[in-house]
């Protein structure tokens, strides 16, 4: 079994949540300009902590096993 961590992303004005393995596949569905990030600066960010601004939310989550 994987033990690896996901990474959700909700959009604040409809709520809808979507979940990525990675970076590289939440980038190649929605580009820097929908997210008002580039991936170069959410890479910075400590994801675990989560990020947000007027529009998304993303945060890594581990699973508990």
């Amino acid at each position: 079994m994987r033990n690896a961590s996901v990474i959700c992303l909700r959009w604040k004005l409809t709520g809808r949540i979507e979940v990525f393995t990675n970076l590289g596949k939440l980038y190649k569905k929605h580009d820097s300009t929908a997210l008002d990030i580039s991936v170069h600066s959410l890479r910075k960010k400590n994801l675990f902590r989560g990020w947000h601004n007027d529009y998304v939310e993303v945060i890594k989550v581990a699973p508990n096993y």
